[in-house]
């Protein structure tokens, strides 16, 4: 069974016409505000049942407006964001706004948004049981580490069911990645040890203190060495505001940026940083993915007028 995702804001535009909606608010349309009204639809919920992971997952979809006008493109951006209970609204909204704006060359975009399952276990490359400031708990049990089994499921199977939902004549030209916290270490992660399973990644405020700091210090190390062209890009982006509970954590981001930055940009990988100095940790998602969506995919400038030639023999 599929159901319809509500968005009660005009950010949203056409989805599918298939199922039942899931809601960014009210999730019955009996609490609309008159009989007369209509809800706005954002997008739907799709079931997935995963073979990898032997279990149940469900993604969230938005497709183009223009699918449903049948003014069907011949390329379109494939957007997956993860934590989509949390941030699919966001992803969702700022893909409207910019696949229809002059301020981006984004174009079309469906957004697949994946709902966490246990956010430890699919999000960390590696079992730990170090704390945020980079301690060791050694009385606790060292969890986590289903990274590699969760990115085989999000790069054949998700990503096989969701983009069957695209009609054939529409190209899939780019496929991006964006996470926040754990998810941002995923992202980093996949950059990391598979470069080129996406085109371009946005990890929001990743949590680089997890395992003391493990993947900040392979990429500072070795970067994306597996990188061939045509590179990625990655937009990283950091909560600053400052708190006493993230030193360890900014200590990893200065580490990420001093010293993997360069690297992965001598690797042909094109790093964006920007720092949100005004956001904490809960905060800085949603501006960050509008922000990503608008520096990692620019307006195209226009080309410069020939000049004319020159008067004379």
């Amino acid at each position: 069974m599929l159901s319809r995702i509500f968005l009660l804001a005009a950010l949203a535009l056409g989805m599918a016409s298939a199922g039942l909606p899931v809601s960014a608010a009210p999730a019955s349309p009996a609490v609309l505000s008159s009989p007369t009204a209509a809800p706005l639809l954002m997008g739907e919920i799709h079931p997935l049942r995963s073979g990898l992971l032997a279990e149940d997952r469900e993604y969230w979809l938005r497709l183009p407006a223009s699918f449903a006008a049948h003014d069907m493109p011949a390329e379109v951006t494939v957007l997956y964001i993860l934590d989509a209970e949390k941030l699919f609204p966001t992803a969702a909204a700022a893909a409207a706004f910019f696949e229809s704006s002059r301020l981006s060359s984004l174009g079309p975009t469906v957004v697949v948004g994946v709902v966490s399952g246990d956010r430890t276990k699919d999000f960390t490359p590696g079992t730990s049981n170090a704390r945020r400031d980079g301690t060791v708990d050694e009385q606790a049990k060292p969890v986590g580490g289903g990274a590699e089994s969760f990115f085989h499921f999000l790069t054949t199977e998700l990503r096989s069911a969701a983009e069957g939902h695209i009609p054939q004549q529409a190209r899939v030209v780019r496929r991006i990645l964006v996470g926040h916290s754990y998810a941002g270490l995923f992202t980093v992660h996949s950059l990391l040890w598979h470069p080129n399973a996406f085109d371009a990644y946005a990890a929001i405020d990743p949590s680089l203190w997890w395992d003391r700091g493990a993947v900040a210090n392979r990429a500072a190390r070795a970067g994306a060495r597996t990188a061939k062209a045509p590179f990625p890009r990655i937009y990283v982006a950091f909560a600053t505001a400052p708190r006493a509970e993230n030193a360890y954590h900014l200590s990893r981001a200065a580490l990420f940026r001093d010293e993997a930055v360069p690297l992965l940009e001598q690797q042909g990988i094109h790093v964006y940083m920007k720092d949100f100095p005004q956001e904490v940790h809960g905060s800085v998602a949603p501006p960050a993915i509008f922000d990503a969506l608008k520096t990692l995919f620019p307006a195209e400038l226009p080309k410069a007028a020939a000049a004319p030639a020159p008067a004379g023999g």
